[in-house]
């Protein structure tokens, strides 16, 4: 026996175990679910997050967004009036001053200082989020 036919022999043997092993997980490998199958699914899911995204944009356009966050710092809108689809006149006050102003798409503007300021209602605790969820889809 030379070195050769020994190498020969081991390879040999190492395709045939290589071989087997490769069959015997080819067989316990489960088979792929068909196409069709998993598009109902695809489906639902996809519908699932169209009518998510679809109701998350409805809250936010029924509280405004900014209604929810508004801040208790410097400047707060105390008021607004709309008077048609992007147009509104507000009351704001800015440190201890009430101004009126129009609001536009466009612009913002200056339209005079109150004499006498407006009460300002208390504001109200900050609640939890559920709390001013059911408060948002009352409204």
């Amino acid at each position: 026996m030379n070195v050769f036919s020994v190498c020969v022999k081991s390879m040999m043997v190492l395709g045939v175990m290589l071989s087997t092993s490769v069959m015997a997980a080819d067989a316990a490998l489960p088979a792929a679910p068909a196409p069709i199958a998993s598009a109902g699914k695809v489906m639902f899911f996809l519908l699932i997050t169209l009518v998510l995204i679809v109701g998350l944009a409805w809250i936010v356009s029924k509280t405004r967004g900014v209604q929810l966050a508004q801040g208790q710092g410097k400047v707060r809108v105390v008021a607004t009036l709309p008077l048609g689809m992007k147009e509104k006149i507000a009351v704001i006050q800015v440190g201890d001053k009430q101004m009126v102003v129009g609001v536009t798409a466009q612009q913002i503007t200056h339209l005079g200082d109150l004499d006498e300021p407006l009460a300002l209602d208390a504001p109200a605790a900050a609640g939890s989020f559920q709390e001013l969820l059911k408060k948002a889809i009352r409204s």
